[in-house]
C-alpha cells in the first residue's frame, strides 16, 4: 500500500521533533545523499523516497540544514562578498549537523527510510571548497564522533559546466552556486570519496564505517541516476 512521503521539517514544532502516529520499532536505515551541486542530489533523494513510499515503507526526507533560521545566518550574515570568517560558518554547519544527530536519533526506529540531501559529509569536500582549510581543521570544529551515524552516503558529481547549465536559472539558489566554485568543488567532492576509499586520512574515519558509493551525473538522465541508486541500495 503506498504511503506518502514524510518532511522533516513538517515535523517540527517550536523546535521539536513531534513524532505522534509514527510507528515503532522499524529498522531505519539513514541515508544521505551528497555532493556537488547541479548533480541532482534533489531529484535523487525524491525519486528514491517515492520509489519506498510506493512499496509501503514509511520514508521521511530532509535537507541539511534542515533549520531555516540557521540558513539565512549563512545565506546573508555571512555574505560572499566581505564577511569571510570561515571559523564562524563552520560552527554554524557543524550546529546543523549536531541538530540532524539529534533528529535521527529520535527517529531511529520510527521510519523505515530516512533520506537526507546533504549530511555532516559536505564539511569535507564543501567546507574544505569554501575556506581552503584542511580535513583535520574541519574535522576539530565539527567532531563526528559525537555525530550519529548514516548507513550510506550517496556522492553525486557533474562536470562543473553542465552543472552549472542545469541550475543556472533556479531562483532558489544560494551563495555557493557560481561557476567558479563548482569547477572547485567537482575536484573536491571525486577527491574526498577517493580519500575515503583510500582510507589514508584519520580525519575520515568516521565516514568508512558506512557504505559510499559515487556516482557521476553528467551523461545520465534523471531515471537512470535512480535506478543505479536502487541497485547499490539493495
Amino acid at each position: 500500500m503506498k504511503k506518502d512521503v514524510l518532511f522533516l521539517p513538517n515535523l517540527l514544532v517550536e523546535g521539536r521533533l513531534v513524532l505522534d502516529g509514527l510507528p515503532e520499532n522499524r529498522e531505519t536505515k539513514f541515508i544521505s545523499i551528497t555532493g556537488q551541486d547541479g548533480a541532482g542530489k534533489t531529484s535523487l533523494r525524491d525519486g528514491l523516497a517515492k520509489y519506498y513510499a510506493d512499496q509501503g515503507f514509511v520514508v521521511m526526507t530532509s535537507k541539511s540544514p534542515c533549520d531555516q533560521h540557521i540558513v539565512d545566518f549563512l545565506n546573508h550574515a555571512i555574505s560572499q562578498n566581505g564577511y569571510e570568517d570561515w571559523y564562524t560558518e563552520e560552527l554554524l554547519f557543524s550546529f546543523c549537523d549536531g541538530l540532524l544527530s539529534n533528529f535521527m536519533i529520535q527517529l531511529n526506529g520510527h521510519v523505515d527510510y530516512f533520506i537526507c540531501q546533504r549530511g555532516p559529509m559536505d564539511q569535507y569536500a564543501h567546507g574544505v571548497t569554501r575556506s581552503g582549510k584542511t580535513y583535520k581543521e574541519m574535522y576539530e570544529v565539527q567532531r563526528p564522533e559525537r555525530l550519529f551515524k548514516f548507513d550510506v552516503y550517496l556522492h553525486m558529481n557533474c562536470n562543473p559546466q553542465v552543472a552549472w547549465d542545469r541550475i543556472k536559472n533556479d531562483k532558489g539558489k544560494d551563495r555557493y552556486e557560481f561557476p567558479k566554485y563548482f569547477t572547485r568543488q567537482t575536484v573536491n567532492t571525486k577527491k574526498l570519496y577517493d580519500d575515503i576509499v583510500a582510507g589514508n586520512d584519520p580525519e575520515l574515519e568516521f565516514l568508512r564505517a558506512s557504505e559510499n558509493y559515487y556516482i557521476d551525473t553528467t551523461e545520465m538522465t534523471i531515471e537512470e541516476v535512480l535506478q543505479l541508486a536502487i541497485k547499490f541500495l539493495k
